[in-house]
């Protein structure tokens, strides 16, 4: 189980672009941007019955002549399905096996500019590497010598060019041979270059911001309970996360700190920070109060829910009394973790970084609302536009490639985009009552995807 507790804050920050001319002045009036987006098709939904009858798009990505590859995961199987820029079938793929070109366990799907897909699966400790028309080219195997650590990639983008990944990693524990082993605090933005072997080894690019120092612990674990003591230092509320995209050149624009400071790194030019001059909140005693009681009314919520589940399943006595005893004692102990946890003194808020083809930079912020970031119920995901998500309240803040100001999008009205594609192509994930999602392509005007 996962259970975070994002956050993130703001502060100023804008430098000028390479171009050398001066930067406009940094605004903290908020400059309202129209969400009337040109639609260009949409797919799926409650009629569809044949290729576009998704079930849970888990990513969404285009390639560098519009085309959309969308990555569909039902029950235990996983199929990847390429739309044409018409919104027409133009392959599908993904057979379920331990074969060259079968795929066992799909974490992440990224689109290749030149056509194609790359496939991080866990199961082959390996890259996929596909064709645009499904054809499966090669295999590319992780090369980390910490196997656990590769699979628990995070996030992952493809750069604009070339063929090489991006990706951070998030935090794990697990259970084996009667150990518990903890690694938490890795804030580094790694690349990994997919044409320079069998073998892909992943290097730091961007370190980023560390508000606690990276741990890596193993013990005995004859009691569960006692994992999250080991925590206790890494685990602390309105901690800012680490998000990122890709940039032209090479490189990745990520945010890593409680400011609104937006880093642009490439493996050419010097790295340069951009942003508004908004600034953060500060958590006071009040608010480290009507946190505390939110995570742990959410965190017992999410473990009746869990007992609730497992009620009535025919297992024998002993052991169901055993398991009792070992889920009572975790509970506990995370349930101490959450009591007594520690704080960051300012309240997050940037929630994520997305770019568009031409460099444009959109940064998510948070809501009014900072108890919207305490998240036990279940763990949100980096990219919850795409699986069709609903998001707290908040904004979207465009800046052209040069850091200057563009203008915001209420999140009431637009969420951030699943995928971003050329020419302003964007795709959204909406679902219905019953949860069956549609996906909406559309058009940005040349004003917010190029200033």
């Amino acid at each position: 189980m996962k259970y975070r507790c994002a956050a993130v804050i703001a502060l100023l920050a804008a430098c000028g672009g390479d171009t050398g001319e001066p930067a406009a002045p940094p605004s903290d009036e908020d400059n309202p941007l129209p969400s009337d987006f040109e639609e260009v098709y949409r797919i799926g939904g409650i009629a569809a019955e044949g290729w576009d009858a998704f079930t849970e798009i888990e990513d969404m990505d285009f390639d560098a002549r519009g085309r959309l590859y969308i990555r569909d995961e039902t029950g235990s199987s996983t199929r990847i399905v390429v739309v044409d820029g018409a919104g027409e079938l133009s392959a599908e793929f993904g057979r379920m096996g331990g074969g060259p070109g079968e795929l066992r366990q799909v974490g992440h799907m990224v689109a290749r500019p030149d056509g194609g897909v790359v496939l991080v699966d866990g199961g082959h400790r390996a890259y996929l590497v596909f064709g645009a028309d499904g054809s499966f080219e090669r295999s590319v195997r992780f090369a980390d010598s910490d196997a656990p650590r590769t699979v628990s990639v995070e996030r992952v983008r493809h750069a604009r060019e070339g063929a090489a990944l991006f990706l951070t990693r998030g935090s794990m524990a697990r259970f084996g041979q009667g150990e518990a082993s903890v690694t938490s605090g890795d804030r580094t933005v790694y690349r990994a270059s997919l044409d320079e072997g069998d073998e892909a080894v992943v290097v730091p690019f961007a370190e980023g911001w560390e508000p606690r120092p990276e741990q890596q612990l193993t013990m005995e674990a004859d009691d569960p309970s006692d994992m999250f003591g080991m925590l206790a230092d890494a685990y602390v509320y309105f901690s800012p996360d680490l998000v990122f995209d890709v940039v032209p050149g090479g490189g990745v624009a990520y945010s890593d700190s409680s400011a609104y400071d937006v880093k642009i790194r490439t493996a050419s030019d010097p790295s340069r920070v951009v942003g508004r001059p908004l600034y953060p909140r500060p958590v006071t005693e009040q608010l480290q109060e009507r946190a505390r009681a939110r995570a742990l009314e959410d965190f017992e919520s999410s473990v009746e829910g869990q007992f609730t589940s497992s009620a009535g399943e025919d297992v024998p006595d002993a052991i169901s009394e055993q398991m009792a005893a070992m889920m009572e004692s975790m509970v506990d102990g995370i349930r101490n973790m959450v009591a007594n946890a520690g704080f960051m003194p300012d309240v997050p808020i940037v929630r994520d970084v997305r770019t568009t083809w031409e460099g444009a930079i959109w940064v998510e912020r948070w809501g009014s609302d900072p108890l919207a970031q305490i998240d036990f119920a279940g763990g949100g995901s980096d990219d919850e536009s795409a699986a069709g998500e609903e998001p707290a309240d908040g904004w979207i803040d465009v800046l052209a490639p040069r850091g200057d100001y563009v203008g915001t999008f209420s999140l009431e009205e637009t969420p951030m985009p699943g995928a971003f594609g050329p020419g302003g192509l964007v795709a959204f994930v909406e679902t219905d009552e019953f949860g069956v999602p549609t996906i909406i392509v559309k058009r940005l005007p040349v004003v917010v995807r190029e200033s």
